[in-house]
């Protein structure tokens, strides 16, 4: 069966002889962003080409809403304006600047950088200080200080709110948006999880000062998120970043396959746009960069153990058939009735394929919580308690692959 991409290359105006592929080693990622960014972002149909290859469900809501939007022959959010790129720190409860140049003074280049010290500077600039969605009630939340610590909202030195940034929507509206910081930045550490974070409870008291019941919000708890934009409540633990690169899917059901370090960038690409209300999109440098960025993460340092560590010898046995050390301690895809605990989200209406990811476990003795829905408070209790594909270990062997785990 021919693809979209395919069909457009038959018969449709963008027709023309393919480029050749460039050489690069497909294991180095940064390499590869590097061969491949002229693509990304000047190729439309490479890049239709690419979110193709990581929807391998088409027919959920999720997949078919981007299928029927990103990179067109024509029409679609290909048309929509770049959003202005620059953004300013919200300090709690303060009023804004009136002067747009006080109020926003971070202003991101749009020009693709040209080494990679660069590429991954701006990527570091874009993940703290981008907004990547707005939202009303982090508005509301901003502008009451008293409720910032029961809701886990970090500080940076300055005194403003870590992974909230002013910036001005595309109808000049001066509004409160999400940088990947503040969940991904705990403590100040990319791609560390804010633990402490309970986006749930400050929604339920969003909805409440309005009178409306915010209940179905309590569930969620510190750490966790439900993002599937459905009626269900299924919130998952929000994951560390460091391993991005190690991962075969992106999220907890596995509907965003990972073909490429592509696949990253175009995901940031298409949570930005409906987290804009389909009004914006963002400039491609900035998404390319922030994958550069993210793919370049590395864990805090691990203990070492040498390779006769008898926790190897019980990993290998145990756990390596799923979390494969030849893909980054990552895996395939697992039916969700394998797993215990909340794991409605494999059958969300949105985006639920009946299916959970096997996650990478790079850095995992550094994170926390552990398992998707985050019941487990340490690694040792996921152990304990058994994890639920595993065997029932003996004290030593459980010792054991504690000690390892907390190498890799």
């Amino acid at each position: 069966m021919l693809t979209l991409s395919a069909l457009w290359m038959a018969c449709g105006e963008l027709a023309q002889t393919p480029e050749p592929e460039p050489e690069v080693d497909p294991g180095d990622t940064l390499a590869w962003m590097e061969a491949y960014q002229d693509r990304y972002l000047g190729d439309r149909a490479w890049r239709r080409a690419q979110l193709e290859a990581t929807l391998w469900s088409p027919e959920l809501p999720y997949a078919r809403k981007r299928l029927k939007s990103y990179a067109l022959s024509e029409g679609g959010w290909d048309l929509l304006p770049e959003l202005l790129a620059r953004s300013g720190p919200v300090f709690p409860g303060q009023a804004v600047p009136e002067e747009l140049e006080e109020a926003l003074p971070t202003v991101f280049p749009t020009q693709a950088p040209t080494t990679r010290e660069e590429w991954l500077a701006l990527g570091e600039q874009v993940f703290w200080q981008m907004p990547m969605r707005r939202d009303n009630y982090l508005e509301w939340i901003a502008s009451r200080p008293e409720l910032l610590e029961e809701t886990g909202f970090e500080r940076n030195a300055d005194g403003s709110l870590r992974g909230l940034v002013r910036f001005k929507d595309v109808r000049g509206q001066m509004r409160v948006g999400v940088t990947c910081g503040l969940c991904h930045g705990g403590g100040g550490v990319a791609g560390r999880t804010n633990t402490a974070l309970d986006l749930g409870r400050a929604r339920q008291m969003f909805n409440e000062s309005y009178g409306i019941d915010g209940s179905r919000f309590a569930s969620w708890g510190p750490g966790r998120v439900d993002i599937t934009d459905d009626l269900a409540d299924d919130p998952l633990r929000v994951p560390d970043l460091w391993g991005t690169r190690h991962q075969s899917y992106l999220n907890a059901s596995g509907i965003v396959r990972v073909a490429n370090p592509a696949s990253v960038a175009i995901r940031f690409e298409t949570q930005y746009i409906p987290g804009h209300g389909l009004e914006a999109r963002p400039n491609r440098v900035l998404s390319w960069a922030l994958a550069m960025y993210v793919l370049s993460l590395e864990p805090p340092t691990s203990p070492e153990v040498s390779p006769e560590h008898p926790g190897r010898a019980v990993f290998e046995l145990q756990c390596a058939s799923c979390h494969n050390p030849d893909r980054g301690f990552s895996g395939d895809l697992i039916h969700s009735w394998l797993l215990t605990g909340g794991v409605s989200a494999a059958e969300s209406p949105m985006r639920g394929t009946g299916m959970m990811k096997v996650p990478s476990l790079v850095g995992i003795g550094q994170g926390g919580p552990f398992m998707h829905d985050g019941r487990h408070a340490e690694l040792s209790d996921v152990l304990e308690a058994r994890h639920p594909t595993g065997a029932v270990l003996s004290d030593e062997e459980r010792d054991d692959l504690l000690s390892y785990l907390q190498s890799l």
